[in-house]
Protein backbone atom coordinates (compact mmCIF):
# COMPACT_ATOMS: atom_id res chain seq x y z
CA UNK A 1 0.00 0.00 0.00
CA UNK A 2 1.46 3.38 -0.81
CA UNK A 3 1.46 5.74 1.99
CA UNK A 4 -0.37 8.95 1.73
CA UNK A 5 2.24 12.08 2.66
CA UNK A 6 -0.28 14.89 2.30
CA UNK A 7 -0.08 16.99 5.42
CA UNK A 8 -3.16 16.89 7.81
CA UNK A 9 -3.45 19.10 10.76
CA UNK A 10 -2.57 16.78 14.09
CA UNK A 11 -5.49 15.03 15.45
CA UNK A 12 -4.87 11.98 18.40
CA UNK A 13 -6.74 8.96 17.28
CA UNK A 14 -6.88 5.49 18.92
CA UNK A 15 -6.77 2.61 17.38
CA UNK A 16 -8.53 -0.58 18.63
CA UNK A 17 -7.38 -3.70 17.44
CA UNK A 18 -6.03 -7.12 18.42
CA UNK A 19 -4.11 -7.69 14.85
CA UNK A 20 -0.74 -6.82 15.83
CA UNK A 21 0.04 -6.37 12.04
CA UNK A 22 -3.05 -4.58 10.91
CA UNK A 23 -2.55 -1.78 13.56
CA UNK A 24 1.19 -1.47 12.76
CA UNK A 25 -0.05 -0.60 9.40
CA UNK A 26 -2.41 1.58 10.61
CA UNK A 27 -0.54 3.24 12.83
CA UNK A 28 2.53 3.91 10.49
CA UNK A 29 0.06 5.34 7.82
CA UNK A 30 -2.10 7.61 9.93
CA UNK A 31 1.57 9.30 11.59
CA UNK A 32 2.63 9.56 7.67
CA UNK A 33 -0.34 11.74 7.49
CA UNK A 34 0.30 14.06 10.26
CA UNK A 35 -1.97 12.66 12.93
CA UNK A 36 -1.21 11.39 16.75
CA UNK A 37 -2.17 7.36 17.17
CA UNK A 38 -2.08 5.48 20.05
CA UNK A 39 -3.10 1.58 19.96
CA UNK A 40 -4.95 -0.31 22.20
CA UNK A 41 -5.47 -3.80 22.22
CA UNK A 42 -8.67 -3.91 24.42
CA UNK A 43 -11.74 -2.18 25.55
CA UNK A 44 -9.80 -2.04 28.83
CA UNK A 45 -6.40 -0.86 27.00
CA UNK A 46 -9.18 2.24 25.23
CA UNK A 47 -10.66 2.60 28.59
CA UNK A 48 -7.10 3.66 30.45
CA UNK A 49 -6.03 5.28 27.17
CA UNK A 50 -9.41 7.51 27.06
CA UNK A 51 -8.98 8.31 30.93
CA UNK A 52 -5.43 9.61 30.80
CA UNK A 53 -5.90 11.97 27.39
CA UNK A 54 -9.35 12.10 25.60
CA UNK A 55 -8.96 11.14 21.86
CA UNK A 56 -10.38 13.15 19.21
CA UNK A 57 -11.58 9.93 17.03
CA UNK A 58 -11.31 5.97 17.63
CA UNK A 59 -10.95 3.30 14.98
CA UNK A 60 -12.47 0.75 16.09
CA UNK A 61 -12.34 -3.26 15.52
CA UNK A 62 -15.74 -5.26 16.59
CA UNK A 63 -13.96 -8.50 17.02
CA UNK A 64 -12.00 -8.32 20.17
CA UNK A 65 -11.37 -11.23 21.50
CA UNK A 66 -12.55 -10.19 25.23
CA UNK A 67 -15.75 -7.87 24.38
CA UNK A 68 -17.88 -7.41 21.74
CA UNK A 69 -16.75 -4.36 19.46
CA UNK A 70 -20.19 -3.13 19.38
CA UNK A 71 -20.95 -2.80 23.20
CA UNK A 72 -17.59 -0.35 23.37
CA UNK A 73 -19.27 1.62 20.56
CA UNK A 74 -22.37 1.97 22.55
CA UNK A 75 -20.39 2.93 25.74
CA UNK A 76 -17.54 5.36 23.98
CA UNK A 77 -20.71 7.08 22.14
CA UNK A 78 -22.84 7.73 25.17
CA UNK A 79 -20.11 8.73 27.96
CA UNK A 80 -17.42 10.46 25.58
CA UNK A 81 -16.77 13.24 22.85
CA UNK A 82 -14.64 10.87 20.37
CA UNK A 83 -15.76 10.22 17.03
CA UNK A 84 -16.26 6.77 16.60
CA UNK A 85 -15.17 4.97 13.34
CA UNK A 86 -15.95 0.93 12.72
CA UNK A 87 -13.33 -1.12 11.10
CA UNK A 88 -13.82 -4.53 10.65
CA UNK A 89 -14.47 -7.44 8.41
CA UNK A 90 -18.22 -8.00 9.62
CA UNK A 91 -19.96 -7.26 6.40
CA UNK A 92 -23.36 -8.14 7.06
CA UNK A 93 -25.78 -5.24 6.21
CA UNK A 94 -27.29 -6.47 9.29
CA UNK A 95 -23.89 -5.57 11.23
CA UNK A 96 -23.57 -2.54 9.31
CA UNK A 97 -26.89 -0.83 10.21
CA UNK A 98 -26.28 -2.13 13.59
CA UNK A 99 -23.11 -0.21 14.08
CA UNK A 100 -24.27 3.10 12.54
CA UNK A 101 -27.25 2.58 14.74
CA UNK A 102 -25.53 2.63 17.82
CA UNK A 103 -24.08 6.22 16.96
CA UNK A 104 -20.71 4.98 15.00
CA UNK A 105 -19.18 8.06 12.92
CA UNK A 106 -18.61 5.50 9.84
CA UNK A 107 -18.27 1.90 9.28
CA UNK A 108 -15.15 0.15 6.87
CA UNK A 109 -14.40 -3.52 6.06
CA UNK A 110 -11.85 -4.78 5.67
CA UNK A 111 -9.63 -5.10 3.38
CA UNK A 112 -9.68 -1.39 2.63
CA UNK A 113 -7.29 0.79 1.16
CA UNK A 114 -5.06 2.66 3.39
CA UNK A 115 -5.95 6.19 1.25
CA UNK A 116 -10.05 5.48 1.60
CA UNK A 117 -9.36 5.20 5.27
CA UNK A 118 -7.73 8.55 5.58
CA UNK A 119 -9.76 10.04 3.48
CA UNK A 120 -13.02 8.59 5.87
CA UNK A 121 -11.06 10.27 8.78
CA UNK A 122 -10.86 13.58 7.52
CA UNK A 123 -14.63 13.73 6.13
CA UNK A 124 -15.38 12.92 10.23
CA UNK A 125 -13.01 14.90 12.06
CA UNK A 126 -14.21 17.59 9.65
CA UNK A 127 -17.87 16.98 10.68
CA UNK A 128 -16.98 17.22 13.98
CA UNK A 129 -14.98 20.71 13.82
CA UNK A 130 -18.30 22.00 11.97
CA UNK A 131 -20.25 20.75 14.59
CA UNK A 132 -18.68 22.28 17.13
CA UNK A 133 -18.33 25.84 15.48
CA UNK A 134 -21.56 25.97 15.45
CA UNK A 135 -22.46 25.78 18.76
CA UNK A 136 -21.08 29.82 19.74
CA UNK A 137 -21.17 28.66 23.45
CA UNK A 138 -19.73 25.61 25.76
CA UNK A 139 -21.58 25.52 29.63
CA UNK A 140 -19.74 23.95 32.30
CA UNK A 141 -21.66 24.41 35.64
CA UNK A 142 -22.58 28.04 36.05
CA UNK A 143 -20.08 28.67 33.46
CA UNK A 144 -20.50 29.98 29.92
CA UNK A 145 -17.56 29.95 26.75
CA UNK A 146 -18.72 32.81 24.72
CA UNK A 147 -16.29 31.77 21.56
CA UNK A 148 -17.70 34.99 19.45
CA UNK A 149 -17.13 37.76 22.35
CA UNK A 150 -14.32 35.88 23.74
CA UNK A 151 -15.84 36.17 27.16
CA UNK A 152 -15.69 33.27 29.93
CA UNK A 153 -19.37 34.14 31.96
CA UNK A 154 -19.91 33.00 35.68
CA UNK A 155 -23.42 32.98 36.50
CA UNK A 156 -24.14 35.37 39.84
CA UNK A 157 -25.69 37.81 41.05
CA UNK A 158 -23.90 39.79 39.13
CA UNK A 159 -22.21 37.73 36.48
CA UNK A 160 -18.45 37.64 36.87
CA UNK A 161 -17.18 37.96 33.28
CA UNK A 162 -13.56 37.84 32.42
CA UNK A 163 -12.23 39.07 28.52
CA UNK A 164 -9.77 36.30 27.04
CA UNK A 165 -7.33 36.36 23.71
CA UNK A 166 -8.36 34.43 20.95
CA UNK A 167 -5.86 31.75 21.73
CA UNK A 168 -6.82 31.57 25.28
CA UNK A 169 -10.68 30.91 24.21
CA UNK A 170 -9.09 27.86 21.77
CA UNK A 171 -7.49 26.43 24.80
CA UNK A 172 -10.39 26.66 27.03
CA UNK A 173 -12.55 25.56 24.17
CA UNK A 174 -10.54 22.27 24.20
CA UNK A 175 -10.05 21.78 27.69
CA UNK A 176 -13.52 22.40 28.49
CA UNK A 177 -14.94 20.47 25.82
CA UNK A 178 -12.64 17.41 27.35
CA UNK A 179 -13.61 18.68 31.26
CA UNK A 180 -12.32 16.03 34.02
CA UNK A 181 -10.32 14.45 32.01
CA UNK A 182 -6.36 14.80 30.49
CA UNK A 183 -5.20 16.70 27.62
CA UNK A 184 -2.15 16.45 26.62
CA UNK A 185 0.86 19.21 25.50
CA UNK A 186 0.82 18.33 22.16
CA UNK A 187 -3.04 18.54 21.45
CA UNK A 188 -2.96 22.19 22.38
CA UNK A 189 0.02 23.36 20.87
CA UNK A 190 -0.48 21.71 17.43
CA UNK A 191 -4.23 22.27 17.21
CA UNK A 192 -4.53 24.97 19.18
CA UNK A 193 -2.19 27.51 19.39
CA UNK A 194 -0.81 29.03 16.07
CA UNK A 195 1.03 32.41 17.49
CA UNK A 196 4.93 32.38 17.59
CA UNK A 197 6.81 29.08 18.87
CA UNK A 198 8.79 31.83 21.61
CA UNK A 199 5.07 31.72 23.62
CA UNK A 200 5.15 27.95 25.00
CA UNK A 201 1.62 26.64 26.32
CA UNK A 202 2.62 26.87 29.63
CA UNK A 203 2.63 30.63 29.29
CA UNK A 204 -0.88 30.76 28.19
CA UNK A 205 -2.59 28.59 30.26
CA UNK A 206 -0.70 30.96 33.10
CA UNK A 207 -2.60 33.54 31.86
CA UNK A 208 -5.22 31.91 32.26
CA UNK A 209 -5.23 30.75 35.21
CA UNK A 210 -4.35 34.45 36.36
CA UNK A 211 -7.42 35.59 34.85
CA UNK A 212 -9.73 33.12 36.24
CA UNK A 213 -8.34 33.81 40.07
CA UNK A 214 -8.14 37.50 39.49
CA UNK A 215 -12.01 37.42 38.91
CA UNK A 216 -12.47 35.41 41.50
CA UNK A 217 -13.31 31.84 39.69
CA UNK A 218 -11.90 29.73 42.20
CA UNK A 219 -14.34 26.96 41.80
CA UNK A 220 -12.96 26.67 37.99
CA UNK A 221 -9.20 25.06 38.24
CA UNK A 222 -6.87 24.00 35.65
CA UNK A 223 -4.60 21.60 37.54
CA UNK A 224 -0.81 20.22 35.45
CA UNK A 225 -0.35 16.80 34.95
CA UNK A 226 2.81 15.99 34.92
CA UNK A 227 4.71 14.81 31.94
CA UNK A 228 0.82 14.87 30.01
CA UNK A 229 -0.80 17.93 30.06
CA UNK A 230 -3.48 19.66 31.77
CA UNK A 231 -6.97 18.65 32.91
CA UNK A 232 -9.94 20.98 33.91
CA UNK A 233 -12.42 20.91 36.45
CA UNK A 234 -14.89 22.51 38.04
CA UNK A 235 -14.93 21.68 41.39
CA UNK A 236 -18.43 22.53 42.90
Amino acid sequence: MERINEPEPEADIVVVEDDQRMARMIERNLHAAGYHVRLAETGRELRNAYHYSAPDLVLLDLNLQAEDGIDLAVELVSATSAAVIIVTARDRLEDRLRGLDVGADDYIIKPFEIEELIARIRAVLRRRILETARNREIDLGPYHLDRTAQTLVRDGSPPITVSLTNTEVRILTILLLHHSRVVCREQLTSREIKESVDRSIDVHIGNIRRKLRKAGMHDLVIWPVRGLGYRLRYEA
